[in-house]
């Protein structure tokens, strides 16, 4: 019999396509994507990439907070473990039982699954270790002499053994997990936190609370959260699918990503009443939900007065931002960081913009700046182009840093300065309408009934109203439901104060128009894992793909 020459090529994600081909992987459906979980202490749980969110124990009355959480293989699942032993299951995961009907001697710190997703193990902080399902007890260090109280468990990829850690760095390995280093030799500035392993089983990284990783093993290191945890301290390490990188996240809902581990989203923004606890990662199929429509009625609006410093917290459904700094012609520096800021979370972005008589120093010039099109002698005019320029001057720095919304409000109110010629203030209302609307922005009014008044008196362009004044969330609410609003609009946001920020209630008109008044941020990114490579077996007369 003869022998067949052959060679063998492999193509990965990298090789050579065709056109037929790219049209075919448009049409093929979604592989698997990166996932990650992160738990908050009362059981709070927020799904990011591919993770699907199966539910929580939030708003339940624990008897102890939650100190881990694992996910299922498939993603679709996790378990929740407290510090009491207590194991509660979502989604695909199964209960498999738990420890909380046990006298512990110390708190359970963590869970860890086999790689089935039919059991799992529960660590104490004396290194106590609790076995359930199909998960195996190799061993543990209960009883032992410890330098410090265990911090973590991590299953080894055959689920025949697993490691503890210590907030030492101190590193204990049981049937068939490789010890291969540790960080109790180390002059620690903060504990160890967390313990994640690469897919091979012969590496892991150790976390401490400060973001600094060490690795060892085939373990690479990709970065730390050192300096950067700033709002708060490091929790847990979670490894990608392939093992070339990382996710740390911090107790109040940050998230970092290093080596090839994406971002895709993470629970900062939410000013969390319980701090994150445990993040875990796998692969997961679920299809990240955008946030097309208004979650909330509840928003908040800032502007340059909150520039370098921390903004609110907490969801919001909303938030306005202004683009001018406090008066017309003048930009917020802090522009961009705020717009970004306003659609975290799928929120709707929204934009105002100050307008305003112009200042002492600045009037004196007017005419001279306005004389291409208006007569010296001509002050509508004149005022008219102050308030249209300035306007369009705003939409352009806007533009430029990428912030946009389909309707813009103009802030008019008596802080900013006026003349006592309410037919002149009106034309500079007039001319930013005008600058907005050429420009097929949609224009809504701020300010209150007697300021209207007070600066343009009766010119009523029946613009849709942003009500300031109310103290409370209910006054807003009576405001909403007040009726006809000023200048000839009606409400559709109501402002009131609301821990040390402007906060607002979007009333029914507002709610049927919010998408199409506000910026809609775009859907979340979709992560795919790479597809797997082709092998080409390169017969005589043909080829042909295995």
């Amino acid at each position: 019999m003869g022998v067949v020459p052959l060679a063998v090529s492999v193509r990965g994600p990298g090789g050579v396509g065709t056109a037929t081909d790219a049209a075919a992987a448009e049409e093929a459906p979604l592989r698997p994507g990166p996932a990650y979980w992160v738990a908050g202490a009362d059981g709070g749980v927020f799904a990011y990439g591919r993770a699907a969110y199966a539910g929580s124990t939030s708003g339940a009355a624990l008897r102890s907070p939650v100190a881990g959480i694992v996910n299922t293989p498939t993603g679709d699942g996790y378990w929740l473990a407290a510090s009491d032993g207590g194991v509660f299951a979502f989604g695909d995961a199964p209960y498999l039982g738990g420890a909380a009907g046990i006298d512990l001697n110390n708190p359970i710190v963590d869970i860890a699954a086999t790689p089935s997703g039919h059991g799992y193990w529960l660590a104490a902080s004396d290194g106590g270790v609790f076995a359930f399902g199909d998960a195996a007890w190799r061993g543990g260090v209960a009883g032992a002499a410890l330098n410090s109280p265990v911090t973590a468990v991590v299953a080894t990829p055959s689920g025949d053994g697993y490691w503890l850690a210590a907030r030492d760095g101190g590193v204990f390995a049981f049937g068939d997990a490789r010890w291969l280093g540790g960080a109790a030799g180390i002059d620690l500035t903060k504990p160890v936190i967390d313990m994640a392993a690469t897919p091979s089983g012969d590496g892991y990284w150790l976390a401490a609370s400060d973001g600094g990783v060490f690795a060892f093993g085939d373990a690479g290191f990709s970065g730390s959260a050192l300096g950067q945890a700033a709002n708060g301290s490091v929790v847990g390490v979670a490894p990608t699918p392939s093992g070339h990188g990382y996710w740390l996240a911090s107790h109040d809902g940050g998230v970092f990503a290093y080596g090839d581990a994406g971002f895709y989203g993470s629970a900062a923004d939410f000013h969390l009443a319980h701090a994150v606890v445990a993040i875990a990662s796998g692969i997961g199929n679920a299809i990240p939900t955008a946030g097309r429509g208004l979650a909330s009625t509840f928003g908040w609006d800032i502007s340059w007065p909150q520039c370098d410093r921390p903004l609110p917290g907490g969801r919001h459904g909303y938030a306005v931002v202004g683009v001018t700094d406090g008066h017309l012609w003048d930009i917020n520096p802090c522009l961009a960081q705020q717009h970004r800021w306003s659609t975290r979370g799928g929120a709707l972005g929204g934009l105002y913009v100050n307008v305003n008589w112009p200042s002492a120093a600045a009037e004196p010039a007017v005419a001279g700046q306005m004389a291409d099109v208006c007569a010296l002698e001509d002050k509508g005019c004149q005022m008219y182009q102050w308030g249209y320029r300035g306007v369009a001057r705003a939409v352009g720095a806007a533009t430029a840093l990428d912030v946009t919304a389909p309707m813009w409000w103009l802030d008019v109110e008596t802080a900013n300065r006026w003349s006592g010629d309410k037919g002149l203030n009106a034309a500079i209302v007039r001319g930013a309408i005008d600058a907005l609307e050429k420009r097929a922005i949609k224009v809504g009014i701020y300010s209150t009934w007697h300021q209207w008044g007070v600066i343009v008196g009766d010119f009523a362009p029946g613009k849709p109203n942003w009500v300031a004044g109310p103290a409370n969330v209910e006054e807003a609410a009576a405001a909403c439901a007040g009726g006809p609003g000023f200048a000839g609009g009606v409400p559709w946001i109501v402002q009131y104060p609301y821990q040390g920020f402007d906060a607002n209630l979007m009333c029914d008109a507002g709610v049927a128009a919010a998408l199409d008044s506000f910026k809609v941020p775009p859907p979340p990114p979709v992560p795919q894992l790479p597809p797997p490579p082709v092998v080409v077996i390169h017969l005589l007369g043909g080829l042909r793909a295995v």
